[in-house]
């Protein structure tokens, strides 16, 4: 029986493609507490990128079938809540919708947060969940439609100062020692203060407004030389400016030399890093494409014996071996390991230069899992494009409705993001034009099956992420994939 809690079944079962970005072993916390715990598959993943689903699953097989035997729509998910303390050496998550609580338990603490993380970061970003931001609320408005009067007048003057304050300030620095005979009219008003002239000037005290004496650095070079004296409590209403060391050693605070400029050495001034800016789901799982494809010695693989051998098409190009497809259906897990165009270095420690040495290892070996270093997309390029408004044009001019980019207009989205017009073919003696294979994360057919390459262009959503490839390379992919038998069974959709 198939659980729908308020899930709009014909969204479910009439979907083209679902993306999966999450999915392992959970326990189901019933509601009722007499029941105990299910340990279900549960796979979280978007249907056409609009639909938002949660499935769960009686074993990881059956997945592959997409015959869910329970699944909930988080279109209008309010919440994604993770314990802090286990239960029974669990830890619990909460996924609040609006009629009900999905209550599912992660053996470990780093499996929670890993969900927990993934599900907030995409409900996010389809706008089903909040960003945490400063909320405003509507400035008041007033009841019989008047203008709002200000309380306090603009013009009127400040209070002013607390008593006593100014006074004893000249004071304390009058009666320092070695102050006689200079001159100890310390002018205190600061630079704004003094050049205003409007109602400003009315907090001056009278014997300060008769002479504008400039700034003697001397007087204050000797205060600071002074032990602080004890100043009265009106004097406490503003902190002190300098403080003055009276025992040797090294100070925290800065020494100043006001004939020869501050002292750097002495005090370090630390100033809070700019905020991160926040990056979408898409972004990060792009700038993780970027960093394996920039790595020198490559990306090194662990997958089952069984999910390469015979599942993977290896083919020989340009002296190398390189990963053009696999068997989709019967291995989806190799969805997340492999890209088309990534070349083989390296399998079980043994550098390999034809597809029949990589064919030829993973039939001797009987180990449950084989060790692979690849060379991530030595020749791809990839972008994330970001579109100004819904169905903007992106600037690619595709031959033919295939994958291949005849040109990419000039002052386009595509342009601006870096995408050059022409591409260096493999052996570097001519340009060539870009070919895509992935669009948003997901391979296209090497043989570009009607219109998918438009209709995947032509995405709902803002954010877009490409990767391309020189077409002489793919050429040559083609070419060999056909020597494969079946090959159409290693064709990526």
């Amino acid at each position: 029986m198939m659980a729908e809690s308020h899930t709009n079944s014909t969204d479910f079962h009439t979907s083209i493609f679902r993306e999966i970005y999450k999915n392992s072993w959970l326990k189901k916390v019933s509601s009722n507490s007499k029941k105990k715990k299910e340990r279900l598959w549960i796979v979280f993943c978007i249907h056409d990128d609009v639909n938002a689903f949660l499935e769960a699953y009686s074993d990881n097989k059956s997945a592959i079938l997409h015959k869910p035997c329970q699944f909930f729509s988080l279109n209008e998910t309010q919440h994604v809540t993770s314990s802090i303390c286990p239960i029974n050496e669990e830890y619990e998550f909460c996924i609040t919708l609006l009629d009900q609580i999905i209550k599912l338990a992660a053996p470990s603490q780093d499996l929670m947060i890993e969900w927990v993380e993934v599900l907030r970061t995409k409900l996010k970003e389809m706008k089903i969940l909040c960003p945490i931001e400063n909320l405003y609320t509507k400035l008041p408005e007033p009841k019989n439609g008047l203008p709002l009067l200000s309380t306090r007048d603009p013009n009127s003057p400040l209070p002013p100062p607390p008593v006593g304050t100014r006074s004893d300030l000249t004071r304390m620095i009058n009666d320092a020692p070695g102050t006689s005979g200079r001159s100890r009219n310390l002018n205190t008003t600061p630079r704004w203060r003094s050049e205003s002239t409007s109602s400003c000037d009315s907090f001056s005290s009278p014997q300060n407004t008769q002479e504008n004496e400039v700034f003697n650095f001397e007087n204050l070079n000797r205060l600071l030389e002074t032990p602080p004296l004890s100043a009265p409590a009106s004097f406490n209403h503003y902190e002190p400016v300098f403080q003055a060391s009276s025992s040797p050693g090294p100070s925290t605070r800065p020494e100043i030399d006001f004939q020869n400029r501050p002292v750097a050495n002495s005090y370090t001034r630390f100033l809070m890093p700019p905020p991160r800016p926040y990056r979408t789901l898409r972004e990060q799982q792009v700038q993780q494409l970027q960093n394996e494809m920039k790595h020198p010695g490559g990306v090194r693989l662990q997958l089952r014996r069984r999910d390469c051998l015979n599942a993977i098409a290896f083919v020989d190009a340009y002296e190398s071996v390189w990963i053009c497809g696999w068997k989709q259906k019967e291995h989806p897990m190799l969805y997340n390991a492999l890209h088309i165009g990534d070349q083989v270095l390296n399998v079980e420690g043994v550098v390999v230069k034809t597809a029949y040495q990589v064919r030829r290892i993973l039939k001797s070996h009987s180990a449950i899992y084989i060790n692979i270093v690849i060379k991530r997309i030595p020749f791809g390029r990839v972008f994330v494009i970001h579109r100004e408004t819904e169905g903007q044009s992106l600037g690619i001019i595709q031959e033919n409705n295939t994958a291949v980019i005849k040109t990419v207009q000039a002052g386009s989205l595509a342009a601006k993001h870096g995408l050059p017009c022409g591409a260096m073919t493999c052996d570097g003696t001519a340009f060539t034009n870009w070919v895509l294979t992935e669009i948003n994360g997901r391979p296209l057919n090497l043989y570009f099956k009607k219109n998918q390459v438009r209709d995947r262009l032509n995405a709902v959503g803002r954010d877009i992420s490409i990767l391309v490839q020189p077409l002489d390379l793919v050429k040559q992919f083609k070419k060999e994939l056909k020597s494969i038998r079946n090959y159409k069974e290693y064709l990526l959709q």
